[in-house]
């Protein structure tokens, strides 16, 4: 079978414009979002983002603080901004994402920037617990917010 004929862009898949990708992780608290990144990120260097690194003190323990969580999505998208800026060829953000505003300003960043954006929903299939203490039932609610674009 004779190969079809293909544009340039089309046939050169690594160029620095085609390879940039934003990865975002979405799932609720426990499903093993960050565990993903961080074997990602170990195997391709990428930086992580998430808006629960805010929250995490020198020596990585996590303080949620309700009040300062608007800060939190601001901290997580600047800084994700900025390594677009950069160009870095790949980065990842770990949030919940459980709402599509949420997502919002990472497509746009994305489309701003170059970069193709995946979006990937990390289930909890293998039984991992939550590590903010999150209550079952705000979990409960969060799973019944979650909308699929498939």
């Amino acid at each position: 079978m004779e190969p079809k004929n293909l544009s340039n862009s089309e046939k050169n898949h690594t160029s620095s414009e085609t390879a940039k990708t934003l990865l975002a992780l979405r799932g609720i608290p426990g499903s093993g979002k960050s565990s993903l990144a961080k074997s990602i990120s170990f195997t391709n260097g990428a930086p992580i983002y998430s808006i629960d690194s805010y929250f995490e003190d020198e020596a990585g323990e996590y303080h949620f603080d309700y009040q300062k969580n608007h800060l939190a999505y601001k901290d997580c998208e600047a800084k994700t901004k900025q390594a677009l800026e950069l160009g870095v060829p790949f980065v990842i953000v770990d949030n919940t994402f459980t709402l599509d505003w949420e997502l919002e300003p990472y497509i746009s960043l994305a489309k701003e920037f170059g970069y193709r954006l995946f979006v990937v929903t990390v289930e909890n299939r293998h039984g991992g617990k939550n590590t903010h203490q999150i209550p079952e039932d705000q979990i409960e609610k969060m799973k019944g917010k979650y909308k699929l674009v498939l």
